[in-house]
């Protein structure tokens, strides 16, 4: 193949066309999970023992002013912290900052949210999900939606 004055096509991770094919390999790995196990696309885990994991409680109940029978829950401290980028830790604040102002973030930055939402607040990974759902402008369920694979909480879990 001539290509600009070149027999070859470089096609190494560093180049556009190795990107691009490492991006069509991911696509198809996670189109072959969700073809065989349908369970992870409906907010399962892909290993069944993770379903037993105990997250923390991350809404409060409060009452509502206007109805003592009616109680309305709202996200906790630790949990609206870490959506409005206030956490404390700069990698994880300045991530959520950037996917809510810009809907965009790198995944790297994406995994280091994830993984803080899960591994050190202990919330439940699908609630991490819902929120990228509505803030990401790239949100896409074969690469943003395997959410709890992002957290390692699921089919990469260590």
């Amino acid at each position: 193949m001539v290509l600009r004055g070149s027999k070859k096509v470089e096609c190494n991770i560093s180049s556009g066309v190795g990107r691009w094919i490492q991006e069509l390999a991911w696509r198809d790995f996670y189109t072959g999970v969700l073809c065989h196990y349908p369970r992870v696309s409906m907010g399962r885990p892909y290993h069944e023992r993770y379903s037993e994991v105990v997250w923390e409680d991350h809404q409060v109940r409060r009452d509502s002013a206007t109805s003592h029978e009616h109680h309305e829950d709202v996200d906790g401290e630790m949990l609206q912290r870490w959506k409005e980028g206030k956490t404390g830790v700069p990698i994880v604040d300045a991530t959520m900052r950037c996917i809510r102002e810009m809907g965009w973030v790198h995944n790297r930055a994406r995994m280091i949210a994830a993984m803080y939402l899960t591994k050190d607040l202990m919330i439940d990974w699908r609630v991490g999900e819902r929120v990228c759902r509505c803030y990401l402008l790239t949100y896409n369920f074969f690469f943003n939606g395997f959410f709890s694979i992002l957290c390692k909480t699921s089919l990469m879990a260590i």
